[in-house]
């Protein structure tokens, strides 16, 4: 028998329940009773055991929105390698094709294109 909770007006082992009523009902038609959203699982605090140390570890570790690890969610997240070098072909990029380039792109996707961009 399990302890189960109403949600839904309903009747049940010649009782009338109303939703909050706690009543038993045996494993098959607790399953059934809760599947159709008819009732729900009677939950004492407590009794949940502490997640395995695997589980734990897991959830301690930093914000996975984190991208610049501040500590704070969100940002972006840094180029690899020497800005002042990105900040320079970006600017070759600009004055050699006459427009803006990608943000993401980085030293070696920029140096490619302004070196497409001169061979042709």
């Amino acid at each position: 028998m399990r302890d189960l909770i109403a949600t839904k007006s309903m009747t049940y082992a010649t009782r009338r329940l109303l939703p909050g009523d706690e009543f038993q009902a045996n494993n098959r038609d607790a399953r059934t009773l809760v599947a159709i959203k008819k009732a729900k699982e009677k939950r004492i605090p407590g009794q949940v055991d502490a997640p395995p140390a695997t589980v734990a570890q897991k959830v301690k570790k930093t914000n996975p929105m984190d991208h610049d690890k501040d500590g704070a969610a969100g940002g972006s997240r840094a180029p690899e390698g020497d800005k002042d070098a990105l900040n320079r072909l970006r600017a070759d990029y600009a004055e050699v094709l006459g427009k803006r380039p990608f943000s993401g792109w980085d030293v070696a996707e920029l140096q490619r294109r302004i070196d497409e961009a001169l061979a042709s």
